[in-house]
């Protein structure tokens, strides 16, 4: 065993035999639980069949100048351990002893206690930088939910915990008010990874797994630290600790928003999305055209948004396409022909409308769902496709995406054919004169799915290779002014190239509660959009809209609003689509006042600032959302974030309810109440929000 001190008190004591390590507070009181082995390693042979073989099952031999030699059959294992001055920073390497090949290794695994700040007994929760930002803190329902632990495997799916895809940052942290602990792989390379937690022995496990980019009998030393390290505070801190590393060792070409001067002007007017489909009422619907088709049908409804909002809108159409909804790569011409579309895009900017479309991402449709008559299989054939899709290691095809609206595959970015395939599709969209393109619907943070083809040029497992391509693709797009999103926020490695995307946040629900790590720690770079708020899953009732919209206004999101072929708001876009509806009138108050805010006082902050730490808020009495399991979700009743820019601090606090709210705060605030003409009070401590609008802090 070997003892480790760190500055702020805490300690580490590593057995290197049994192959675990145990975290003390400054307190001396343990922080971690159970005996989970610190590394894995993962072999896999050319049929696709595997093993996990974790560190305990290994013979150690020797430790030797901070590193622990580690012996199995298949092979040779050595793990480096330095000290840090708050944690300790591993390195693993292995000597592959075989043919098969090193898919992934696992390193600065640990356990924590059973149970989570909302079970009866149990205490602290877990920062999940999944979906922009999830806070955990009832395991139970985490693992009863669609998004529960599942080990990653062929043929993807999106919801996997997959870096860089469901995962925009490569950290996790496990918080409580005593001290906490932060595990980050520091990759400056930004390769796949498998960023997870689940149920071990008597534990929940935290673990970091990388995929290791080799080939079949090649062996791998890791390039980048693991890094463990004991904190006092909150996901705040444990963002502040990745953003430290994230702003030493930016992405290539990746700059803050105030540095950037290949923008379009009207990513800093905060357009408010408006997003609706042009045939059906929802994705599986019949495509049959609504009362949005023609195009220009939306314009009233458009135009009556911008004007009670004071804001410029973006249109934002799903089901345009003239193939079938869905069912990429093929999307051109629009339904209706090009000159319907054409004639919208027109009158929408004489009008000073932005045009946006939905679109899918690195898929094929051999047959669509939705539309009968488009079926690809005679092309696939003739052409012999199958060699460019995502394949399992034996060769194998299949796909596990969007199976409700298509059937057919997944494309491999790395093949010369798939990237023009999408970059001809996408650049017709670009040249039509439209404002946005969401490219890479389905493709969750923009990057591509598994493949294990020996064919590709790449690896043959998921690696670096796969942002790499998916960039080279978009770098191949004649885009201009016209910016490129995806489905939820662009995965680090992304974020230079898709710098308006379809925020996904309210998908957390599922796992437990939204929180803003990915502006936290991404804001002064790209700013996103509220998204069409798919699987929302609150109960629809009168202040759901304005939760959730309060939401998207302090993570420096820009607002958007779903509507049907009446022009009324809905709740969300999905099944229920054009069911139910918020109140249109209380909707479109907060989006004018919130949106107020990025336009005027607050819009260098909101649009450029860095998020901070806010100064504590209270307010008496909590509300209760019922969610779909029956569950209640208890909140605050008000939402709230802190920026700064350039020095300056400002702080937002929204009140989304239907009545005014008194707040207090801990130390003596200014207050700014009118966000066209500023001015703030004198310093107070306690003070009333109006119903459906937000205040302006500094300190």
């Amino acid at each position: 065993m070997k003892t480790y001190q760190f500055n702020n008190g805490a300690s580490a004591v590593i057995d290197f035999e049994k192959c675990t390590f145990a975290l003390r507070g400054k307190n001396g009181a343990t922080l971690t639980k159970g005996e989970t082995p610190f590394f894995a390693v993962k072999l896999r042979n050319k049929a696709g069949a595997h093993r996990i073989i974790y560190g305990n099952e290994c013979s150690f031999i020797e430790l030797k100048e901070n590193t622990a030699q580690y012996m199995h059959e298949q092979f040779c294992a050595f793990v480096k351990v330095d000290q840090g001055a708050d944690g300790l920073i591993f390195r693993l390497s292995v000597e592959n002893k075989t043919t098969e090949l090193l898919e992934w290794v696992e390193l600065g695994s640990f356990g924590v206690e059973e149970k989570l700040r909302e079970e009866e007994g149990g205490k602290g929760e877990i920062a999940y930088p999944f979906n922009e930002g999830c806070i955990v803190s009832n395991m139970q329902k985490r693992e009863g939910y669609p998004f529960r632990y599942i080990e990653p495997e062929y043929p993807s799916l999106g919801k996997y915990s997959i870096f860089p895809n469901m995962i925009s940052s490569q950290f996790l942290a496990y918080t409580t008010e005593e001290q906490s602990i932060y595990i980050g792989m520091h990759d400056q390379e930004r390769t796949t990874k498998h960023i997870d937690f689940r149920y071990g022995e008597n534990c929940i496990k935290l673990q970091m797994r990388v995929f290791c980019n080799v080939g079949y009998g090649e062996s791998y030393a890791m390039p980048f630290d693991t890094v463990v390290k004991v904190f006092d505070g909150n996901y705040y801190d444990a963002c502040e600790i990745y953003r430290t590393w994230f702003e030493r060792s930016l992405p290539k070409g990746v700059k803050k928003l105030k540095d950037s001067n290949d923008l379009p002007a009207w990513y800093g007017e905060s357009p408010i999305v408006i997003a609706y489909p042009v045939r059906g009422k929802f994705d599986t619907d019949e495509m049959t055209p609504n009362g949005l088709y023609p195009y220009v049908n939306a314009l009233p409804f458009l135009r009556e948004i911008a004007e009670g909002t004071d804001s410029r809108v973006m249109s934002l159409m799903m089901h345009w396409e003239g193939t079938a909804p869905w069912a990429p790569p093929y999307v051109w011409p629009p339904y209706g022909g090009e000159s319907a579309l054409y004639e919208f895009i027109e009158q929408a900017h004489a009008e000073n409308v932005l045009v946006g479309l939905y679109c899918s991402g690195l898929g094929w449709t051999q047959q669509s769902c939705l539309i009968g008559d488009y079926n690809k299989e005679n092309e696939f054939e003739e052409k012999e496709l199958s060699k460019i899709m995502c394949s399992d290691s034996d060769g194998s095809i299949s796909s596990a995406i969007c199976t409700a609206q298509r059937s057919g595959y997944d494309l491999c970015p790395a093949c010369e054919e798939s990237k023009s395939l999408i970059v001809d599709e996408i650049t017709k969209i670009v040249q039509s004169g439209v404002d946005y393109v969401q490219a890479l619907d389905q493709n969750h943070g923009g990057c591509s799915y598994f493949c294990y083809s020996e064919k590709h040029g790449h690896v043959p497992a998921p690696g670096k290779w796969q942002a790499e391509e998916t960039l080279k693709l978009l770098d191949r797009i004649p885009n201009g002014k016209v910016l490129l999103g995806c489905e939820s926020a662009a995965a680090e490695p992304l974020i230079g190239r898709l710098r308006f995307s379809d925020n996904r946040f309210e998908l957390n629900y599922y796992n437990g509660t939204p929180a803003p790590m990915y502006s936290y720690i991404y804001h002064e770079y790209l700013n996103n959009f509220m998204g069409n708020q798919i699987c929302m899953m609150l109960e629809k009732n009168a202040i759901n809209y304005a939760y959730r919209v309060g939401y998207s206004f302090v993570a420096g999101d820009m607002l958007t609003a779903v509507i049907d072929d009446k022009g009324q708001i809905s709740y969300c876009w999905g099944s229920e689509c054009f069911k139910q509806h918020t109140d249109k009138k209380n909707a479109l108050r907060i989006l004018k006042n919130l949106n107020g805010w990025r336009q005027g006082v607050g819009k260098q902050h909101l649009h450029l600032g860095r998020m901070v730490k806010p100064l504590a808020v209270s307010a008496e009495g909590k509300n209760l959302f019922l969610l779909e399991d029956d569950l209640q979700l208890e909140v605050e009743k008000f939402h709230t974030a802190a920026y700064e820019f350039e020095g300056e601090f400002a702080q937002f606090i929204v009140n989304y309810n239907l009545e005014p709210l008194t707040v207090k705060m801990n130390e003596p605030v200014q207050v700014c109440t009118d966000y066209k003409q500023g001015g703030f009070t004198k310093k107070i401590k306690e003070f009333t929000i109006p119903a459906l609008s937000a205040v302006m802090l500094k300190k």
